[in-house]
């Protein structure tokens, strides 16, 4: 099994299933925000999130997702059902999810459509060969002011499969992607 695909920790089945046949992209006024406001209502469902993942419980990651990404790829049960799906498979390929856990907002940025942050995430995975820890990122999204969040994945993905959902995703600066790094064998 290749490194590689210890990437694919939970939020990015989300993303590649949904961006499979989204709409071409509509273009939105975007303003990046002069400072990163404390928008304590993102800190929370990071963390409802990251015990999700934890608990194994797919349903509630995936109503943590932003709506569009869910519509795109088919709708809440179909993609409850690939996740659970893929991440058996994962775990019978000795791929196992031990931790991943979301860091402060690195900015946020305001636009017509909404709020827009990018959140670091750091996962460990354990796999047949050892223990990695991967660093990632996810976009976080409110449409209510920032009374409630949902989640894309943006970690190895390319551009243009995130840009079909965010199309003035080069106003967000995400981090570049890191190769996964074994951290115990």
């Amino acid at each position: 099994m290749k490194l590689v695909c210890l990437e694919v920790a939970v939020l990015a089945i989300l993303i590649s299933v949904g961006c499979k046949s989204a709409p071409p992209p509509q273009s939105q006024s975007t303003t990046p925000s002069p400072a990163a406001e404390n928008y304590p209502n993102l800190t929370a469902r990071a963390k409802e999130l990251e015990e999700a993942l934890a608990h194994k419980d797919y349903g509630k990651v995936i109503d943590l997702t932003y709506a569009k990404v869910v519509e795109l790829g088919g709708g809440r049960e179909k993609l409850l059902a690939e996740m659970t799906s893929q991440m058996k498979t994962m775990e019978s390929e000795g791929v196992e999810l031990l931790s991943s856990t979301s860091g402060a907002p690195s900015q946020i940025l305001h636009d017509a459509g909404g709020i827009y942050a990018v959140v670091p995430v750091v996962s460990k995975l354990r796999a047949k060969d050892g223990v990695f820890q991967a660093e990632g990122s996810l976009i976080a999204i409110s449409t209510d002011a920032g009374q409630n969040w949902t989640f894309v994945d943006a970690t190895g993905k390319d551009q243009t499969e995130l840009k079909k959902i965010f199309p003035n995703l080069d106003k967000l600066k995400l981090p570049p992607e890191k190769e996964p790094v074994k951290i115990a064998s």
